[in-house]
C-alpha cells in the first residue's frame, strides 16, 4: 500500500512559485557572494566598494527570499538564517 499523493510532495501551482524563488535565491546567493569577495579586497563592485550595510542589504533580502521558499514548501519557516551567519559562511 503506497500512497502516491505523499510521495509526489507539493502541487505544481506550488512547483512554479517554489523554483522561482529559488532562482531568485541563487541570483541573491551568487550577489552576496560577490559582494563579500568586493568587501574583503576592498575592491569595486557596480561602480563603488562595498559597505558593510550593503552587504546587510543583501543578506537581509536573501533571508527573506529564503523564508518565502521555507513557507511555500513546507507551511512554515524550519531553518532560522541571521545575517552575521550567512557573511560568514564560506564563497564557495
Amino acid at each position: 500500500m503506497s500512497d502516491e499523493n505523499t510521495e509526489k510532495g507539493p502541487t505544481d501551482k506550488s512547483n512554479t512559485s517554489a523554483d522561482k524563488l529559488r532562482a531568485r535565491m541563487e541570483q541573491l546567493q551568487s550577489k552576496l557572494n560577490a559582494a563579500k569577495i568586493a568587501f574583503y579586497n576592498n575592491a569595486e563592485l557596480d561602480g563603488k566598494v562595498p559597505a558593510y550595510e550593503d552587504l546587510s542589504r543583501i543578506a537581509k533580502e536573501l533571508i527573506g527570499i529564503n523564508y518565502q521558499l521555507q513557507k511555500t514548501l513546507y507551511g512554515e519557516v524550519r531553518l532560522k538564517l541571521s545575517v552575521p551567519k550567512l557573511l560568514r559562511a564560506s564563497s564557495r
